[in-house]
């Protein structure tokens, strides 16, 4: 273990990673300067050591980032047209609009569980592995009087805070109509999982299942989206109807800080605030 965190060894191994990436750090670089760093301070090194590795730690350290991609940001502007909005919006609606049919029954049932993830995501801006993860009885809670909540605890979340969605009746009434005819097309009887593996009793691959959202809404709607967008998206929404709102941003995003949310989001609400600000003018204007 001296040899792990001797900052003369630990050096020379982060500079052969640096050598395979242009000597520009990388996450899994400044993750492991820093757990070199931690794992010092666990270890009681001396103060040299610990120093040395803390400074590797600092130099290798990859900034924050501020605010989204350009991707992300490009694919929103996208989304602020209305007409794109309601393509997106309707899109669940639409695919369990469908007739069953006989031909394809696979294809079918595929279709609503793909739709079902997005009407979820629209409502539920959850991270697709959570998405991935829920459970019947553990993550969908009904307490009789007709309501249900998606609930995570705060060990299955990635910072750690329990978040805990009221779902509205019309995507309950989804998750209802497509669990009473999903089997045995895509999965069996009694399988406990909302969107399990084929024939297995475990839940889908995060990625797997944010391939299908992605590829279902292209087909569906033209649009390019994936999953992880819905949160900018549901941000994107609640900012333009409620400019400089980031607390209840925070909230809905299961942030632990709202600086966090500020840094990330900072500028989505511009259209509404210029528009609510140009309107204040007008009124001053008809007043005079």
């Amino acid at each position: 273990m001296d040899i792990l965190i001797n900052p003369m060894m630990a050096e020379r191994g982060l500079r052969q990673m640096l050598s395979r990436t242009n000597n520009q750090t990388t996450k899994m670089i400044s993750e492991i300067a820093a757990l070199l760093r931690n794992l010092a301070r666990i270890l009681n090194a001396s103060d040299d050591t610990r120093d040395a590795l803390s400074g590797l730690a600092a130099r290798l350290a990859v900034k924050p980032q501020n605010g989204m991609t350009q991707k992300n940001r490009s694919r929103l502007r996208v989304l602020q047209e209305d007409r794109h909005q309601q393509r997106l919006l309707l899109l669940p609606e639409r695919v369990f609009a469908r007739p069953r049919g006989t031909s394809k029954p696979y294809g079918w049932a595929l279709a609503r569980e793909d739709a079902l993830a997005i009407a979820i995501l629209l409502v539920c801006p959850v991270r697709v592995k959570n998405l991935a993860d829920i459970h019947l009885e553990r993550h969908l809670h009904r307490p009789g009087d007709g309501r249900a909540y998606l609930v995570l605890e705060g060990g299955e979340t990635k910072n750690e805070r329990p978040v805990e969605f009221e779902i509205p009746r019309d995507v309950l009434r989804m998750i209802d109509a497509h669990l009473k005819t999903r089997c045995p097309e895509l999965c069996p009887a009694g399988t406990p999982w909302l969107f399990p593996r084929r024939k297995r009793c475990d839940p889908i691959d995060p990625n797997a299942l944010s391939a299908r959202i992605s590829k279902r809404i292209r087909k569906e709607t033209g649009l390019e989206m994936n999953a992880h967008l819905f949160r900018h998206f549901a941000v994107m929404n609640w900012l333009d109807a409620n400019p400089g709102g980031y607390e209840v941003a925070r909230r809905l995003l299961g942030h632990s800080e709202v600086n966090h949310t500020i840094n990330m989001y900072s500028g989505l609400e511009a259209r509404s605030a210029t528009r609510a600000f140009a309107d204040l003018v007008d009124a001053k204007k008809g007043r005079r």
